[in-house]
């Protein structure tokens, strides 16, 4: 809801005197309100305490307006497809009807002056407000334009006079429109990726919420090509190039933020597919406090990144946050007296202070080129996007041989494998056991949702894989059971989980000594290193994840 905050106190109050919450439940809302700067009523939403329904009763009574419950009544799908479906999404409303030649239009909230001017620039005609429940307006909005897409076909623009008959033309999709729903529900979805696929029969949409694939949409095959076209000409490539890769990029606002798109788009059998990252730039502000890591390793990770030469590796596949705790650790140590520069490929967000340079190979701006110009410019700092290959590697162990401190990323499965991997690259043993001072190694597993969260006694099985003594008498875990704040998923975000091992003379001389991966491992374990699979292990005793997600993600640790 977004009505404004002095109306708030009174519909609690409504709440109140029908029991639907106690006053030492307001109290506590009302201060986590005026910490977080949101609505009473919103974080109330949030947080399950409140139901959509009993929200919209009382901002009906309130403000004087009738509640609809959709449940018992159907709109009229030709008013309903008469409003575009991403204003429809992004107002939270619906066209019920018409009475007396008035819209009846259905909104979770009566008195956003917001959504009563989108309304009025598409329809232009009276309207007249009823509140329902938020999940009634979603749950139909789903259905009624999902029905359409399948059907390729969207009411025609109506002039403000015409009225719906069931004979009512239809046109093709606005593809317009579509892509900025489909970004609205991703950003909304706390989504990081779109891909929009096409197949033998459909093209599919689906997106990455939390590290997991789902599907959100589908559209008849016949509209690809206009949704190709209309990604490609918002981020400026070839739109009659389809048989071979393009990448780029565009800024999209959604929902008040600020959204910058990665788009990259390449040829399949059934045609072009298109993935797009959403990067909001609101994340750039994530700091190490909120990364997850164990209090002894942020402390240790802390006072390293102040060292004054050194390189601290950090390793992990793709999408497993390694970039994010790179750009934390810059924005910890970024200060006036410190010359930072970045050579990476993309430059995913914008730090304030810091000289971020793009690789770019078409016009030689490379990982090895950049570095070597970077030396030039007298860097305190300087941090290396990814090592791919020798002359990177050689370069960056190097640069912090001689005065700088650099943060590299490797792919690597472990931390201990970041080495090895140097030494497979051609790097001489000397050279990594000299330069480096620690390695990060690291994974991201979804959180347990703090509104479903659930606990239950831990079988057997479960104190086994959690490595519980016997005589431990009971070992409580959680899952979380499902509500609408998750989306019925039971994780709600994803939290890091890091195996961290600091470099010390003992292992700077296995290195030397070119020992095996086992003998490096064996030897980080026994002088303190914890492992991704122990840290989330700790995760799930602490309530933060569940045993099925931790042994899903550190599978490769069996």
């Amino acid at each position: 809801m977004n009505a404004a905050i002095e109306t708030e106190p009174k519909i609690l109050l409504k709440l109140l005197d029908k029991r639907v919450m106690k006053r030492s439940a307001l109290n506590g809302l009302l201060l986590q309100s005026a910490m977080a700067g949101s609505p009473p009523v919103e974080v109330l939403l949030n947080n399950d305490v409140l139901s959509d329904a009993d929200a919209a009763q009382a901002y009906a009574e309130l403000h004087g307006v009738r509640y609809l419950d959709l449940t018992r009544r159907r709109p009229s799908v030709p008013w309903v497809l008469s409003l575009p479906e991403n204003v429809a999404r992004r107002k939270q409303c619906l066209v019920f009807g018409e009475v007396s030649g008035q819209l009846v239009v259905a909104v979770a909230d009566p008195v956003d002056a917001s959504v009563r001017a989108a309304l009025s620039e598409h329809l232009e005609r009276p309207l007249q407000f009823v509140v329902s429940p938020r999940f009634q307006i979603t749950d139909l909005l789903d259905e009624i334009y999902g029905d359409a897409r399948a059907k390729g076909a969207r009411m025609v623009e109506m002039a403000p006079s015409a009225r719906p008959t069931a004979q009512a033309t239809t046109t093709g999709l606005n593809m317009m429109e579509q892509l900025d729903s489909i970004i609205d529900e991703a950003v909304d979805r706390r989504a990081s990726d779109i891909h929009i696929e096409p197949e033998a029969d459909r093209l599919r949409v689906r997106m990455r919420i939390d590290g997991r694939m789902i599907e959100a949409r589908a559209f008849p095959l016949e509209a690809a090509p206009a949704m190709i076209s209309r990604v490609k000409v918002l981020c400026t490539l070839d739109i009659t190039e389809k048989r071979k890769a393009q990448d780029g990029r565009f800024t999209q606002t959604s929902f008040e933020q600020e959204i910058d798109v990665r788009v990259a788009v390449i040829p399949t059998v059934h045609g072009e597919r298109v993935t797009m990252r959403l990067l909001n730039m609101d994340r750039s502000q994530v700091t190490l406090d909120r990364l997850g890591m164990e209090l002894e390793t942020k402390q240790a990770f802390e006072r390293l990144i102040r060292r004054p030469h050194g390189i601290i590796l950090i390793s992990g596949p793709t999408g497993s946050g390694k970039s994010t705790t790179m750009y934390a650790a810059l924005q910890q140590i970024n200060a006036i007296e410190r010359h930072i520069i970045t050579v990476e490929d993309p430059v995913e967000y914008h730090i304030p202070g810091v000289n971020q340079i793009q690789v770019d190979a078409d016009y030689g701006v490379t990982f090895p080129a950049a570095l070597r110009s970077i030396l030039r410019h007298d860097p305190d700092v300087i941090m290396v996007g990814e090592i791919r290959d020798e002359e990177t590697a050689h370069l960056a162990l190097e640069a912090s041989l001689t005065g700088h401190l650099v943060f590299a990323t490797l792919h690597t499965n472990s931390a201990i494998g970041s080495l090895t991997r140097l030494l497979d690259m051609g790097c001489e043993p000397y050279l990594v056991s000299s330069a480096i001072i620690a390695v990060l190694a690291q994974r991201l597993v979804r959180q347990i949702c703090g509104n479903c969260k659930t606990p239950f006694e831990a079988n057997t099985t479960e104190r086994k894989l959690l490595g519980v003594p016997d005589e431990r008498e009971s070992v409580e875990i959680f899952r979380g059971t499902g509500c609408s704040r998750c989306s019925r998923a039971g994780y709600y975000d994803r939290v890091g989980i890091y195996e961290f091992v600091p470099f010390d003379p003992g292992l700077s001389e296995l290195v030397m000594d070119k020992a095996s991966t086992e003998v490096l491992q064996s030897y980080a374990i026994e002088h303190g290193a914890t492992t991704l699979r122990h840290d989330a292990m700790r995760k799930v005793m602490r309530g933060m994840t569940t045993l099925e997600e931790a042994m899903r993600v550190t599978v490769s640790e069996l």
